[in-house]
Protein backbone atom coordinates (compact mmCIF):
# COMPACT_ATOMS: atom_id res chain seq x y z
CA UNK A 1 0.00 0.00 0.00
CA UNK A 2 3.13 2.04 0.69
CA UNK A 3 4.22 2.05 -2.99
CA UNK A 4 0.59 3.07 -4.53
CA UNK A 5 0.37 6.33 -1.66
CA UNK A 6 3.66 7.43 -3.10
CA UNK A 7 1.98 8.02 -6.28
CA UNK A 8 -0.39 10.43 -5.15
CA UNK A 9 1.95 13.15 -5.44
CA UNK A 10 2.72 12.11 -9.34
CA UNK A 11 -0.56 13.32 -10.61
CA UNK A 12 -0.04 14.71 -14.44
CA UNK A 13 0.25 18.49 -15.34
CA UNK A 14 -3.23 19.60 -15.23
CA UNK A 15 -4.30 20.29 -19.10
CA UNK A 16 -7.46 22.39 -20.30
CA UNK A 17 -10.60 20.19 -20.97
CA UNK A 18 -10.71 21.54 -24.78
CA UNK A 19 -7.14 21.90 -26.95
CA UNK A 20 -7.78 24.26 -29.57
CA UNK A 21 -5.88 23.64 -32.90
CA UNK A 22 -2.79 24.45 -33.13
CA UNK A 23 0.60 23.79 -34.88
CA UNK A 24 2.36 21.09 -33.91
CA UNK A 25 6.39 21.90 -32.76
CA UNK A 26 9.46 20.33 -34.02
CA UNK A 27 10.43 18.59 -31.02
CA UNK A 28 14.21 17.84 -31.35
CA UNK A 29 16.57 16.99 -28.78
CA UNK A 30 20.27 17.74 -29.15
CA UNK A 31 22.51 14.67 -29.08
CA UNK A 32 25.14 15.21 -26.04
CA UNK A 33 28.81 13.07 -26.92
CA UNK A 34 28.68 9.48 -27.48
CA UNK A 35 28.19 8.39 -23.97
CA UNK A 36 30.32 6.14 -22.46
CA UNK A 37 30.20 2.27 -22.06
CA UNK A 38 27.18 1.01 -19.51
CA UNK A 39 28.52 -0.76 -16.83
CA UNK A 40 28.08 -4.60 -16.46
CA UNK A 41 24.69 -5.56 -15.12
CA UNK A 42 24.33 -6.10 -11.96
CA UNK A 43 23.01 -9.39 -9.58
CA UNK A 44 19.52 -8.72 -8.40
CA UNK A 45 19.57 -9.96 -4.81
CA UNK A 46 16.40 -10.31 -2.87
CA UNK A 47 18.36 -7.90 0.00
CA UNK A 48 18.25 -5.05 -2.66
CA UNK A 49 14.24 -5.30 -2.24
CA UNK A 50 13.54 -2.23 -0.29
CA UNK A 51 14.29 0.21 -3.29
CA UNK A 52 11.93 1.13 -6.20
CA UNK A 53 12.02 4.06 -8.66
CA UNK A 54 9.14 5.40 -6.75
CA UNK A 55 10.93 4.93 -3.20
CA UNK A 56 11.27 7.88 -0.95
CA UNK A 57 13.43 9.92 -0.89
CA UNK A 58 12.04 10.77 -4.28
CA UNK A 59 14.11 13.68 -6.19
CA UNK A 60 12.48 16.63 -6.81
CA UNK A 61 11.48 17.07 -10.21
CA UNK A 62 12.79 18.58 -11.88
CA UNK A 63 16.00 18.14 -9.91
CA UNK A 64 19.22 20.78 -10.82
CA UNK A 65 20.79 21.48 -7.16
CA UNK A 66 20.88 17.57 -6.59
CA UNK A 67 21.56 15.66 -9.66
CA UNK A 68 21.57 11.85 -9.67
CA UNK A 69 25.10 10.14 -10.56
CA UNK A 70 24.97 8.88 -13.62
CA UNK A 71 26.85 5.90 -14.08
CA UNK A 72 25.08 5.55 -17.99
CA UNK A 73 23.51 8.44 -19.71
CA UNK A 74 20.75 7.81 -22.02
CA UNK A 75 21.30 10.64 -25.09
CA UNK A 76 18.10 10.63 -26.74
CA UNK A 77 18.43 10.98 -31.18
CA UNK A 78 16.67 13.29 -32.47
CA UNK A 79 12.68 13.10 -32.61
CA UNK A 80 11.75 14.73 -35.64
CA UNK A 81 8.31 13.41 -37.18
CA UNK A 82 6.70 11.75 -34.68
CA UNK A 83 5.32 9.00 -36.89
CA UNK A 84 8.81 7.92 -38.31
CA UNK A 85 10.20 8.34 -34.80
CA UNK A 86 7.69 5.80 -33.50
CA UNK A 87 8.18 3.06 -36.39
CA UNK A 88 11.67 3.76 -35.83
CA UNK A 89 11.38 2.62 -31.93
CA UNK A 90 9.34 -0.31 -32.79
CA UNK A 91 11.84 -1.58 -34.83
CA UNK A 92 14.78 -0.72 -32.48
CA UNK A 93 13.40 -2.75 -29.62
CA UNK A 94 12.31 -5.79 -31.70
CA UNK A 95 16.38 -5.52 -32.53
CA UNK A 96 17.33 -5.49 -29.42
CA UNK A 97 15.11 -8.39 -28.20
CA UNK A 98 15.88 -10.46 -30.33
CA UNK A 99 19.69 -9.98 -30.30
CA UNK A 100 19.69 -10.88 -26.47
CA UNK A 101 19.77 -14.55 -24.67
CA UNK A 102 15.75 -14.52 -24.87
CA UNK A 103 15.64 -14.16 -29.09
CA UNK A 104 11.89 -14.29 -30.36
CA UNK A 105 10.74 -15.31 -27.60
CA UNK A 106 8.48 -14.11 -25.29
CA UNK A 107 7.38 -10.81 -26.99
CA UNK A 108 4.81 -9.92 -24.20
CA UNK A 109 8.36 -8.57 -22.68
CA UNK A 110 9.39 -5.79 -24.67
CA UNK A 111 5.74 -4.83 -25.60
CA UNK A 112 4.96 -4.57 -21.67
CA UNK A 113 8.33 -2.27 -21.10
CA UNK A 114 7.37 0.05 -23.78
CA UNK A 115 3.74 -0.03 -22.29
CA UNK A 116 5.33 0.96 -19.10
CA UNK A 117 7.56 3.86 -20.00
CA UNK A 118 4.89 5.04 -22.33
CA UNK A 119 2.08 5.33 -18.91
CA UNK A 120 4.96 6.76 -16.75
CA UNK A 121 3.28 8.66 -14.24
CA UNK A 122 4.90 11.99 -14.29
CA UNK A 123 4.64 13.95 -17.24
CA UNK A 124 6.63 16.85 -18.58
CA UNK A 125 10.13 16.23 -16.82
CA UNK A 126 11.17 14.02 -19.34
CA UNK A 127 15.25 14.27 -18.71
CA UNK A 128 14.82 13.99 -15.39
CA UNK A 129 12.54 10.49 -15.28
CA UNK A 130 14.94 9.36 -18.06
CA UNK A 131 17.77 9.97 -15.92
CA UNK A 132 15.99 8.17 -13.00
CA UNK A 133 15.21 5.13 -15.35
CA UNK A 134 18.78 5.14 -16.80
CA UNK A 135 20.51 5.04 -13.51
CA UNK A 136 18.44 2.79 -10.85
CA UNK A 137 19.37 -0.55 -10.11
CA UNK A 138 18.22 -3.58 -12.15
CA UNK A 139 15.96 -4.40 -8.90
CA UNK A 140 14.76 -0.96 -8.82
CA UNK A 141 13.98 -1.35 -12.44
CA UNK A 142 12.14 -4.41 -12.10
CA UNK A 143 9.92 -2.80 -9.08
CA UNK A 144 9.24 0.61 -11.00
CA UNK A 145 7.32 -1.45 -13.96
CA UNK A 146 5.36 -2.81 -10.85
CA UNK A 147 4.68 -0.25 -9.44
CA UNK A 148 3.62 1.38 -12.65
CA UNK A 149 1.47 -1.73 -13.48
CA UNK A 150 0.07 -1.61 -9.88
CA UNK A 151 -0.94 2.65 -10.16
CA UNK A 152 -2.13 2.01 -13.73
CA UNK A 153 -4.93 -0.86 -12.04
CA UNK A 154 -5.28 1.57 -8.99
CA UNK A 155 -6.88 4.08 -11.48
CA UNK A 156 -8.36 2.23 -14.14
CA UNK A 157 -8.76 -1.28 -12.68
CA UNK A 158 -10.63 -1.90 -16.36
CA UNK A 159 -7.88 -0.98 -18.59
CA UNK A 160 -5.23 -2.78 -16.11
CA UNK A 161 -7.04 -6.14 -16.19
CA UNK A 162 -6.71 -5.83 -19.87
CA UNK A 163 -3.52 -5.29 -19.87
CA UNK A 164 -2.61 -8.76 -17.98
CA UNK A 165 -1.18 -10.17 -20.87
CA UNK A 166 1.76 -7.59 -20.49
CA UNK A 167 1.98 -7.84 -16.47
CA UNK A 168 2.37 -11.82 -15.86
CA UNK A 169 6.20 -11.62 -16.41
CA UNK A 170 6.66 -9.85 -13.14
CA UNK A 171 5.42 -12.16 -11.25
CA UNK A 172 7.18 -15.14 -12.52
CA UNK A 173 9.88 -17.02 -10.58
CA UNK A 174 13.28 -16.37 -11.89
CA UNK A 175 12.29 -12.76 -13.49
CA UNK A 176 15.82 -11.58 -11.86
CA UNK A 177 17.64 -13.82 -14.77
CA UNK A 178 15.99 -11.49 -17.00
CA UNK A 179 16.69 -8.21 -15.75
CA UNK A 180 19.75 -8.08 -18.27
CA UNK A 181 17.49 -8.08 -21.56
CA UNK A 182 15.15 -5.88 -19.87
CA UNK A 183 18.03 -3.37 -19.32
CA UNK A 184 18.77 -3.81 -23.20
CA UNK A 185 15.48 -3.18 -24.50
CA UNK A 186 14.77 -0.35 -21.81
CA UNK A 187 17.96 2.16 -22.57
CA UNK A 188 17.14 1.22 -26.24
CA UNK A 189 13.58 2.45 -25.85
CA UNK A 190 14.91 5.49 -23.88
CA UNK A 191 17.47 6.15 -26.90
CA UNK A 192 14.72 6.04 -29.55
CA UNK A 193 12.94 8.61 -27.46
CA UNK A 194 10.21 7.06 -25.71
CA UNK A 195 9.56 9.70 -23.87
CA UNK A 196 9.66 12.19 -25.78
CA UNK A 197 7.10 10.30 -27.99
CA UNK A 198 5.03 9.90 -24.81
CA UNK A 199 6.22 12.39 -21.80
CA UNK A 200 4.47 15.70 -22.40
CA UNK A 201 1.70 16.80 -20.04
CA UNK A 202 -0.67 17.09 -23.26
CA UNK A 203 -2.42 14.00 -24.43
CA UNK A 204 -2.47 15.68 -28.52
CA UNK A 205 1.28 15.78 -28.42
CA UNK A 206 1.08 12.08 -26.83
CA UNK A 207 -1.06 10.70 -29.21
CA UNK A 208 1.13 11.89 -32.33
CA UNK A 209 1.83 8.63 -33.00
CA UNK A 210 0.85 4.93 -31.97
CA UNK A 211 3.99 3.13 -30.03
CA UNK A 212 2.37 0.12 -29.13
CA UNK A 213 1.24 -0.77 -32.63
CA UNK A 214 4.87 -0.47 -34.21
CA UNK A 215 6.62 -2.23 -30.97
CA UNK A 216 4.01 -5.41 -31.44
CA UNK A 217 4.15 -5.53 -35.30
CA UNK A 218 7.77 -4.93 -35.28
CA UNK A 219 8.27 -7.70 -32.85
CA UNK A 220 5.92 -10.27 -34.72
CA UNK A 221 7.32 -12.71 -37.06
CA UNK A 222 5.42 -12.73 -40.38
CA UNK A 223 4.04 -16.00 -40.08
CA UNK A 224 2.82 -14.82 -36.62
CA UNK A 225 1.33 -11.78 -38.08
CA UNK A 226 -0.28 -13.77 -41.26
CA UNK A 227 -1.66 -16.34 -38.58
CA UNK A 228 -3.53 -13.27 -36.57
CA UNK A 229 -4.71 -11.59 -39.85
CA UNK A 230 -3.04 -8.29 -37.92
CA UNK A 231 -2.08 -5.81 -39.85
CA UNK A 232 -2.68 -2.17 -38.70
CA UNK A 233 -3.96 0.44 -40.81
CA UNK A 234 -1.72 3.03 -42.03
CA UNK A 235 -1.87 6.37 -39.94
CA UNK A 236 -2.48 8.33 -42.76
CA UNK A 237 -5.99 6.74 -43.85
CA UNK A 238 -7.10 6.19 -40.26
CA UNK A 239 -6.75 10.29 -40.60
CA UNK A 240 -8.16 10.50 -43.26
CA UNK A 241 -11.28 8.52 -42.22
CA UNK A 242 -11.80 9.74 -39.30
CA UNK A 243 -12.25 13.08 -41.14
CA UNK A 244 -14.70 11.97 -43.72
CA UNK A 245 -16.98 9.84 -40.80
CA UNK A 246 -17.09 13.31 -38.84
CA UNK A 247 -17.29 15.93 -40.72
CA UNK A 248 -19.69 18.03 -37.70
CA UNK A 249 -19.15 17.79 -34.25
CA UNK A 250 -20.21 14.77 -32.55
CA UNK A 251 -22.85 16.03 -29.32
CA UNK A 252 -21.28 15.21 -26.15
CA UNK A 253 -22.09 11.18 -24.84
CA UNK A 254 -21.98 9.97 -28.64
CA UNK A 255 -20.56 6.49 -28.93
CA UNK A 256 -17.69 5.03 -31.23
CA UNK A 257 -17.22 1.70 -32.15
CA UNK A 258 -14.27 -0.05 -33.67
CA UNK A 259 -15.30 -3.84 -34.03
CA UNK A 260 -11.62 -4.68 -35.02
CA UNK A 261 -9.76 -2.28 -33.25
CA UNK A 262 -5.85 -3.22 -33.20
CA UNK A 263 -4.19 -1.33 -31.14
CA UNK A 264 -7.18 1.79 -31.78
CA UNK A 265 -5.35 3.43 -34.00
CA UNK A 266 -8.20 4.82 -35.62
CA UNK A 267 -9.38 5.70 -31.86
CA UNK A 268 -6.11 7.82 -32.12
CA UNK A 269 -6.61 9.89 -35.27
CA UNK A 270 -10.31 10.55 -34.34
CA UNK A 271 -9.48 11.62 -30.92
CA UNK A 272 -6.96 13.70 -32.68
CA UNK A 273 -9.92 15.24 -34.88
CA UNK A 274 -11.97 15.85 -32.64
CA UNK A 275 -9.40 18.37 -30.31
CA UNK A 276 -8.93 19.77 -33.51
CA UNK A 277 -12.31 21.06 -33.65
CA UNK A 278 -11.86 22.74 -29.93
CA UNK A 279 -13.71 19.06 -28.26
CA UNK A 280 -12.57 17.13 -25.44
CA UNK A 281 -12.23 13.08 -26.41
CA UNK A 282 -12.95 12.47 -22.83
CA UNK A 283 -16.97 13.51 -23.13
CA UNK A 284 -17.54 10.58 -25.47
CA UNK A 285 -18.45 6.93 -25.47
CA UNK A 286 -15.16 4.15 -26.82
CA UNK A 287 -15.67 0.86 -27.37
CA UNK A 288 -13.40 -1.34 -29.30
CA UNK A 289 -12.89 -4.96 -29.85
CA UNK A 290 -9.99 -7.03 -30.76
CA UNK A 291 -9.09 -10.70 -31.15
CA UNK A 292 -5.76 -10.89 -29.97
CA UNK A 293 -4.91 -10.10 -26.57
CA UNK A 294 -1.55 -8.54 -26.86
CA UNK A 295 -3.16 -5.80 -29.14
CA UNK A 296 -6.15 -5.45 -27.06
CA UNK A 297 -3.35 -4.57 -24.10
CA UNK A 298 -1.87 -2.32 -26.12
CA UNK A 299 -5.43 -0.39 -27.10
CA UNK A 300 -5.83 -0.29 -23.12
CA UNK A 301 -2.40 1.19 -22.21
CA UNK A 302 -3.10 4.10 -25.47
CA UNK A 303 -6.13 4.64 -24.01
CA UNK A 304 -4.45 5.63 -21.07
CA UNK A 305 -1.68 7.49 -22.88
CA UNK A 306 -3.77 9.27 -25.50
CA UNK A 307 -6.20 10.58 -22.52
CA UNK A 308 -9.65 9.23 -24.45
CA UNK A 309 -10.87 9.61 -20.83
CA UNK A 310 -12.95 7.69 -18.31
CA UNK A 311 -15.65 6.10 -21.00
CA UNK A 312 -13.19 3.31 -22.72
CA UNK A 313 -14.36 -0.28 -22.79
CA UNK A 314 -12.15 -2.76 -24.74
CA UNK A 315 -13.32 -6.12 -25.11
CA UNK A 316 -11.17 -9.39 -26.23
CA UNK A 317 -12.69 -12.04 -28.30
CA UNK A 318 -13.75 -13.59 -30.98
CA UNK A 319 -17.30 -11.44 -31.67
CA UNK A 320 -18.92 -14.27 -34.31
CA UNK A 321 -18.49 -16.74 -31.45
CA UNK A 322 -19.22 -15.25 -28.61
CA UNK A 323 -21.90 -12.92 -29.36
CA UNK A 324 -21.77 -9.29 -27.74
CA UNK A 325 -18.18 -8.72 -26.63
CA UNK A 326 -19.69 -4.83 -25.62
CA UNK A 327 -22.12 -6.16 -23.29
CA UNK A 328 -19.67 -8.36 -22.02
CA UNK A 329 -16.94 -5.85 -20.84
CA UNK A 330 -19.34 -3.24 -19.93
CA UNK A 331 -20.42 -5.95 -16.72
CA UNK A 332 -16.70 -6.73 -16.27
CA UNK A 333 -16.18 -3.18 -15.43
CA UNK A 334 -18.54 -2.83 -13.25
CA UNK A 335 -17.36 -5.49 -11.09
CA UNK A 336 -13.79 -4.56 -11.63
CA UNK A 337 -14.73 -1.09 -10.06
CA UNK A 338 -16.26 -2.60 -7.68
CA UNK A 339 -13.79 -5.10 -6.20
CA UNK A 340 -10.79 -2.38 -7.16
CA UNK A 341 -12.92 -0.16 -4.29
CA UNK A 342 -13.88 -3.01 -1.96
CA UNK A 343 -9.93 -3.73 -1.86
CA UNK A 344 -8.29 -0.67 -1.72
CA UNK A 345 -11.22 -0.15 1.38
CA UNK A 346 -9.56 -3.35 3.36
CA UNK A 347 -6.62 -1.78 2.77
CA UNK A 348 -6.82 1.61 4.11
CA UNK A 349 -8.68 -0.21 6.88
CA UNK A 350 -5.83 -2.43 7.76
CA UNK A 351 -3.28 0.52 7.29
CA UNK A 352 -6.13 2.32 9.87
CA UNK A 353 -5.40 -0.53 12.56
CA UNK A 354 -2.06 -0.28 11.72
CA UNK A 355 -1.62 3.15 13.04
CA UNK A 356 -3.93 3.14 15.83
CA UNK A 357 -2.02 0.20 17.25
CA UNK A 358 1.41 2.15 17.17
CA UNK A 359 -0.47 4.87 18.84
CA UNK A 360 -1.35 2.31 21.30
CA UNK A 361 2.15 1.34 21.76
CA UNK A 362 3.39 4.85 22.11
CA UNK A 363 0.83 5.84 24.64
CA UNK A 364 1.27 2.84 27.24
CA UNK A 365 5.26 3.45 26.55
CA UNK A 366 4.59 6.80 27.80
CA UNK A 367 2.52 5.70 30.71
CA UNK A 368 5.16 3.08 31.48
CA UNK A 369 8.11 5.55 32.04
Amino acid sequence: MEQLDLFAAAEETPVPATFAARPKPLRAVAVPPTPRPAPAPRPVGAEEAPDGLFTDPRPDLPSVQSPIPAPRRIAPLLIGNPRDAGQRLGEAVAETWHASNWGGYRIDIPVSIVAALAMFPIKGHTEDVTRIISTSTDWQLLQGYREIYAHTWSRRPDLGARMAPLMGWLTEEGVEEKAYAVRRVTDRALRYGILQLTGHPDPYYRADTDVMSWTITSLRSPGAKQGLGEYHTTPELCDVMARMLCTEPPEKGQRFHEPAGGTGGMFRSLAQHLREMNLDPADYVWGLNELDPLAAAGAAVNAIVWGLGPNVVIACGDTLAQGDLQEQARRERTALFEERDELLGRLAVAEAVQQAMQLADRLIGAKGV
